[in-house]
């Protein structure tokens, strides 16, 4: 088991914030739409800050 804490509730709400852009601007506008895309990014970019950040 690793000895690092869960994922705080900021970072999971963020998260999950990112997610919800990212489906309603596929659905609204193509899944590769640069709405969609820009959305995917900052998911990437909240999960890699947290990776570096553990």
């Amino acid at each position: 088991m690793s000895d690092t804490p869960p994922y705080s509730r900021e970072h999971l709400d963020r998260s999950a914030d990112a997610v919800a852009v990212m489906g309603q601007a596929a659905h609204d506008y193509g899944p590769g739409s640069p709405e969609a895309l820009g959305a995917a990014a900052a998911l990437e970019t909240i999960w890699s800050q947290t990776d570096t950040d553990r």
